[in-house]
């Protein structure tokens, strides 16, 4: 009757929503094909800003997209279309701090929020609810809350690799057992990942720089296959409670920059990422020379992030000229901190968790991971941990309950006590990964890629330089071992040029 639309997206955007406005017409869907596929008089090409974005931070910020003409409603915001116009209500950013009470009263709190949030997740269903079980804290943690909501055995799911680096089974099943859950697994090669990877693509509908989605997508397969459609999982708990190395880098970083000339100080680099084969501190010179840049500027908004960003941007060298002239005098990760809603009285950590939740969370995390690989096999995810209540807890509490000294998720690995194994509680962080390069090359690689990465195809795209491509592919091709560096360039090739595939050239025909 008001002839009006009102567009909303959920506040850590758990869940996509596009919208692209062509013939005077509006179209909206949860899914960029999904639009293509409404009217194929849509123009479609791919954005250079949104690429661009997708080589800083792992994924376009919305409302940018990697496609021209469409974007993404930012999570948390509204937006209205009427007859007068369209506007849109900003998202709120979180609220840090405030929370007064002692260690032991948060965590109370946050094992009350969880159980609450887990419960009704379970309960608020037709159908039963299985978890994931990836046997790390968070997915364990969940899988014994939702055994307290559900009556009979518990189904989980757990994924394992052929290859022992990344394998985590002897985790997974200490926890299953202790559930006495009914307990399913995958066993994923990397010959299986690369099968994949262009369907996992077509899901993700973005470049990819990692090819950790893929073993996802095979794991949401045998959901459905074993006739499961909801099941939860552990997102969200990296972000909400300080989780993730890069916070523990940056906390070492920056008290290493408050007296750089210190040779004692930056020897805590040595605590970082144990369980990495191929570690970045594990030359001690390289990693002083690595991490101990730019730290005149450990005050600036963007310090814990730097590194990463200044990685992924790195792969620039890898465009084209018309790219690179595109993108000219653009710096994203400059765009981004000048765009920070106000933080004054937040503290590093604060910031350094926002702007994950920002770069990260929504743009990689849930879209290239979460609900992208569930859905590609019609199975819902539901996550506690992105509760609106578990969230804004999280964010009240003071950094040294989440973070204390290195000590990360401490609050939460109190509130787990008694309910997950203490072997779980006690383990080195080990964050989810998957093998990378190396399943594209050498004589094992899949059919499709020569022809996604020919000289031909890399140049109908134009998005990539063609004789940067070959050197890059020769490299990996003739190297015993791949760098971090150039298996994630191989991925963010391949994934661009599937990308340019399945939604620009598919919609010439």
């Amino acid at each position: 009757r008001r002839e009006t639309l009102v567009l909303a997206r959920d506040p850590l955007g758990v869940r996509p929503l596009y919208t692209c406005e062509h013939g005077g017409r509006l179209f909206f869907a949860s899914e960029v094909k999904a639009i293509f596929a409404a009217d194929r008089s849509i123009p479609r090409a791919l954005d250079r800003a949104g690429l661009d974005e997708t080589f800083t931070f792992w994924g376009p910020l919305a409302p940018r997209t990697v496609f021209e003409g469409v974007e993404e409603l930012e999570p948390g915001a509204v937006r209205i279309h009427s007859r007068a116009g369209r506007t849109t209500r900003a998202p709120r950013p979180p609220a840090f701090g405030g929370f007064r009470g002692s260690l032991e009263d948060a965590t109370e709190a946050v094992h009350a929020a969880l159980e609450e949030s887990t419960r009704l997740r379970m309960v608020r269903a037709d159908v039963p609810v299985g978890s994931y079980l990836s046997g790390g804290l968070d997915s364990s943690l969940v899988a014994a809350l939702a055994l307290r909501a559900h009556t009979g055995r518990l189904t989980t799911f757990s994924l394992r690799f052929e290859d022992a680096e990344y394998d985590e089974t002897r985790f997974q099943r200490l926890v299953a057992e202790r559930l006495e859950s009914d307990h399913r697994e995958i066993v994923v090669s990397s010959a299986a990942i690369a099968r994949a990877f262009p369907d996992v693509i077509l899901h993700a509908e973005r470049p990819l720089l990692r090819t950790a989605p893929a073993p996802l997508f095979l794991l949401s397969r045998l959901v459905q296959r074993e006739g499961m459609k909801v099941v939860l999982t552990g997102e969200g708990a990296d972000e909400m409670f300080a989780g993730y190395d890069l916070f523990r880098e940056a906390k070492v970083r920056r008290f290493w920059a408050r007296h750089p000339e210190s040779t004692w100080r930056p020897l805590l680099l040595d605590r970082l990422y144990p369980w990495l084969a191929r570690s970045p501190v594990a030359r001690r010179a390289v990693a002083r020379q690595f991490f101990g840049r730019d730290l005149a500027r450990h005050a600036e908004p963007g310090f814990g992030h730097a590194p990463r960003w200044e990685n992924a941007r790195a792969l620039r060298r890898l465009f084209s000229r018309d790219v690179l002239a595109a993108i000219d005098g653009r710096d994203p990760a400059r765009e981004l901190v000048a765009s920070l809603p106000e933080h004054a009285g937040w503290s590093s950590l604060a910031l350094d968790q926002f702007l994950e939740m920002k770069t990260l969370l929504a743009p990689y995390i849930l879209s290239a991971q979460g609900d992208r690989m569930l859905m590609a096999h019609s199975v819902e995810g539901r996550f506690p941990f992105l509760d609106p209540n578990v969230a804004a807890l999280a964010c009240s509490l003071p950094d040294a309950y989440k973070l204390r000294i290195l000590d990360e998720k401490h609050v939460l690995k109190r509130a787990a006590r008694g309910l997950v194994p203490d072997e779980i509680l006690a383990r080195k962080k080990q964050p989810y990964r998957a093998p990378d390069a190396a399943v594209f090359v050498g004589p094992a690689a899949p059919d499709w890629v020569p022809d996604v990465l020919s000289e031909r195809a890399v140049a109908s795209a134009g998005i990539f330089d063609s004789r940067a491509v070959a050197r890059l592919r020769a490299k990996c091709a003739s190297s015993a071992s791949v760098s971090n560096a150039d298996a994630m360039a191989i991925a963010a090739v391949l994934s661009t040029q599937l990308v340019h595939h399945h939604f620009i050239q598919g919609g010439r025909s």
